[in-house]
């Protein structure tokens, strides 16, 4: 054992001599919960390679998306703001127009992305997967946020659908096969598209965002693939054996990239990260407690409830990432972008709530900085939270930006993981620092208000 940490030390001290700017691969699934994953403690769906990778990498037990529902949390991602701070902090739909499909809020051309600071220090960026933040030719097209290149779903409710008949290549349209083959799967083409990215840049820097919808409703998977026909043999509903069936998809695909890396010998210069975008859905017939998909957390998709934004968190870079360490460290998804021009060698800019995690990474904890809190909020229906510590404020329903106006739940998680116990009225003192979080971090926007309704499709000026 000693003779293989004395190894692991002298990699990872050759690897910072270098001092090549490392690739960043940033996967993220779509709806998985905190309890999808064998590392994370379930027992039933098999999930193998991202098992692996916590073993031989990172597991944070306390990490959290930007919200939990899509557009924002992705918003949150790559702005590296809070939801409080962000553009977009709810799912906002736009009308379909001549000069625009379906779509979601653009956000504005002035943000700063984390693809716009990458390419600053010379990495090609691509993003494959759902987007979400801009229809095509908006100032929210990824292409006019920092990448160089784009394969798959801008419109986030178009890819509720596995069998889209097309996806989007930049700005063509690309036709797959059709419903119910593997050439129309376009999980499969989502993989294809980013092992061959990897492939021709592996000898620059690259940033890959790979943005998957799995295991997003509608829970389909070809009927031969063989990470569904083994569990034909499980006394389980159907719709149970397709969603283990597509996460056990996944992270056979999350192995290919891993063995691709090896393959062509860049594995000790690529930090891959995965996550999730929020809690798990209980859309198309799921069964939320048939796979304890939460885990030990409250709360699914659209809660803000721990099972709603905690999510799980794996990072695997084996010449930084000493082997099979789990650390309680507080991050959040708008921790990426301070991560990313840690990594790049960049100077971070104003404006985000972002903490690198990069000495995290390294063990080098004396120098981790940590958040004070986190916070979160969601719109249509608004919502409310914070987490300082092992405190956690809740208010379920948000109709005023004074804090005072609904009720705050407050937990423990130190002895109250599952938050089945309200204790605000024994710690009035810790509901008023709340309170003060929440007025603080709450910055007004045009678009999301308080206590407002869901507006109707908003047709956008193109």
């Amino acid at each position: 054992m000693q003779f293989l940490l004395y190894l692991f030390l002298i990699i990872k001290a050759s690897f910072l001599l270098y001092g090549a700017k490392p690739n960043i691969i940033f996967i993220m699934a779509d709806d998985l919960g905190y309890g999808h994953l064998g590392a994370y403690g379930q027992k039933l769906i098999l999930t193998p390679e991202i098992d692996k990778m916590a073993k031989e990498g990172l597991l944070l037990t306390d990490y959290y998306s930007g919200t939990s529902v899509c557009a924002p949390a992705r918003c949150s991602l790559m702005t590296g703001q809070h939801v409080g701070n962000t553009y977009v902090r709810g799912n906002y739909e736009v009308k379909g127009t001549e000069l625009n499909e379906q779509g979601q809020l653009p956000i504005p051309d002035e943000t700063i992305t984390v693809a716009e600071r990458l390419k600053e220090a010379g990495y090609a960026t691509a993003c494959i997967g759902k987007w979400g933040l801009g229809y095509p030719h908006s100032e929210g097209d990824p292409l006019n946020q920092g990448f160089d290149y784009f394969y798959g779903y801008n419109c986030q409710r178009l890819a509720h659908k596995y069998y889209p008949n097309w996806l989007w290549r930049n700005h063509e349209k690309v036709s797959l096969g059709e419903r119910d083959t593997p050439e129309g799967y376009s999980h499969y083409s989502l993989t294809n598209e980013g092992l061959d990215f990897i492939e021709s840049n592996s000898k620059n820097p690259f940033f890959l965002y790979l943005s998957y919808a799995i295991p997003h409703s509608k829970i389909e998977i070809p009927k031969e693939d063989i990470n569904y026909t083994q569990y034909q043999d499980r006394d389980w509903p159907d719709i149970q054996k397709r969603l283990a069936g597509m996460i056990s998809l996944m992270d056979q695909d999350v192995g290919k990239i891993i063995r691709l890396l090896k393959k062509l010998k860049i594995e000790n210069n690529t930090l891959v990260i995965f996550t999730s975008d929020n809690g798990a859905h209980n859309a198309g017939g799921i069964i939320p407690d048939f796979f304890n998909d939460s885990g030990p957390l409250r709360g699914i998709k659209r809660d803000l409830y721990e099972g709603g934004i905690r999510v799980p968190f794996v990072a695997y870079w084996p010449s930084v990432i000493e082997p099979s360490r789990r650390s309680g460290h507080l991050a959040a998804h708008w921790d990426l972008m301070a991560t990313a021009c840690d990594i790049a060698g960049l100077k971070l800019h104003d404006g985000t709530n972002s903490v690198s995690y990069l000495p995290l990474l390294k063990g080098t904890l004396d120098r981790q900085k940590a958040h004070d809190f986190l916070y979160f909020e969601l719109h249509w229906p608004t919502k409310r939270s914070a987490r300082k510590g092992q405190w956690v404020a809740v208010q379920k329903h948000t109709s005023s930006v004074d804090p005072s106006v609904n009720e705050i739940e407050l937990y423990n998680l130190e002895n109250d993981l599952s938050q089945k116990f309200n204790v605000a009225e024994q710690f009035p003192e810790k509901v008023a620092e709340f309170k003060e979080i929440f007025l603080a971090s709450h910055k007004q926007s045009e678009h999301f208000v308080f206590g407002q309704k869901r507006p109707q499709k908003a047709r956008i000026k193109w």
